[in-house]
């Protein structure tokens, strides 16, 4: 069951003296805190900091009683499967209708057009960013949590580095390169300070608080090596291959997304995130370089039969995708990529294994198919490289039997 509760934080105390009131909603064992409008004094509390003030409470429970008729529109059969956080985010859904918004992306492009030249730059890069994360140019300031935050960040981090290429005479991403050093502190200390001007435009101290989130803005400042991208080996691929399927929750749904790939000789997720109907074979075309390719970058893979508990487990979201949980984990594939990666990194640090991303698949498929004696050529077709694509490769059809059977040296290499 769930229960909910107004409290205020200890060690939390405003500048004012005064104390925001949170609603703690506490399920299966967790809990997670929903900030209020309403305010209290340090007279409301009791010596142990637990509000004792009637009026305070009373100010608390028309908010509770819309909390409590969100979740009376819950099954308790569904309950039980759901975490905190679900039942959280069912919550805001309520609590956010007929809220104040404030689109986040007018108020920053209003505020930045007065900066110089250079600063205004900087700023508009990063708002520029943020809609390609978002996939949308709007953004309500309420819905700005820690989680995305982050999720922002860690897609920031895995972005390839744009490059200018005179023969074309347009932008494209670098296969080589990717944007390192603190590019994502930078953007997401720019979204804190044009959060915090929201905040201070739109909020009284001493009276209404119409922007009560105080999302965390912190960013661990690292330059990674890039190992993240690079093939895990096969010690740890039997590892996630053979924990997957145990672990729950959106932790399982993320491992499992990460062994499909493997499976599917290292497909993408932009395009396993596209794929709608697949059959025996999947026939799709890569869409980092179908622009690239004569061909479209077109691909044939045959679906392994080890692939079908993993796509089984992922069958829990919006129909008509080949793979729902994808669409469940994010409203578009760089988000959903992104939550994908933060589960993968905590599964890493708690099996003691070096942090490594999704798009790690791609390299283990490739290094462990050329160690098996699989030919180059073979490989790219498998993957879909621009590589050393010529004149004999637009007129040859492609062999994709080669590419089923490099696929099945591969997968013999494991225990299933």
């Amino acid at each position: 069951m769930v229960s909910l509760k107004p409290i205020v934080v200890q060690g939390s105390r405003r500048k004012d003296g005064t104390y925001l009131v949170y609603i703690r909603v506490y399920h299966a064992g967790k809990s997670r805190r929903i900030p209020t409008t309403v305010i209290a004094q340090p007279s409301d509390l009791t010596r142990s900091g637990r509000i004792k003030s009637a009026e305070v409470l009373r100010k608390c429970e028309p908010l509770l009683k819309q909390m409590r008729d969100a979740l009376a529109r819950i099954s308790p059969f569904d309950l039980d499967d759901r975490d905190v956080d679900w039942v959280v985010g069912r919550i805001k859904e309520i609590l956010t209708a007929g809220s104040f918004r404030l689109d986040f992306f007018q108020f920053s492009e209003a505020r930045i057009s007065a900066m110089p030249d250079g600063t205004r730059s900087g700023y508009s890069a990063t708002l520029n960013a943020l809609e390609r994360f978002l996939g949308k140019r709007e953004l309500d300031v309420n819905d700005i949590t820690s989680r995305l935050v982050a999720d922002f960040a860690a897609w920031v981090d895995e972005q390839p580095k744009v490059v200018y290429v005179r023969t074309i005479g347009k932008y494209v991403d670098s296969d080589k390169e990717k944007l390192k050093g603190n590019t994502a502190v930078r953007h997401v200390g720019r979204l804190n300070f044009l959060f915090n001007l929201a905040k201070e435009m739109y909020n009284d101290d001493d009276g209404e608080i119409l922007i009560p989130r105080s999302p965390s803005f912190r960013v661990r400042m690292e330059v990674e090596t890039g190992n993240a991208q690079r093939s895990i080996g096969q010690d740890a691929m039997q590892k996630v291959i053979s924990g997957a399927l145990e672990e729950p929750g959106i932790l399982g749904e993320a491992l499992s997304l990460f062994v499909l790939s493997f499976c599917l000789c290292g497909a993408n997720l932009a395009d396993l995130y596209a794929a709608t109907q697949v059959g025996p074979v999947w026939v799709y075309n890569r869409q980092k370089t179908r622009d690239r390719r004569p061909d479209k970058a077109e691909i044939h893979v045959t679906i392994p039969p080890e692939a079908l508990p993993y796509l089984a487990r992922l069958q829990d979201g919006p129909k008509g995708w080949w793979i729902p949980a994808l669409h469940r984990l994010g409203p578009n594939k760089n988000m959903a990529n992104a939550r994908v990666n933060r589960f993968v990194k905590k599964w890493c640090e708690d099996q003691g294994l070096p942090v490594f991303t999704y798009y790690a698949a791609r390299h283990t498929w490739a290094t462990l198919a050329r160690r098996s004696g699989v030919e180059k050529a073979t490989v790219d077709d498998a993957l879909g490289h621009k590589g050393d694509f010529d004149v004999a490769d637009i007129y040859a059809e492609r062999a994709w039997d080669l590419v089923d059977k490099a696929n099945r040296k591969v997968l013999d290499l494991f225990n299933w």
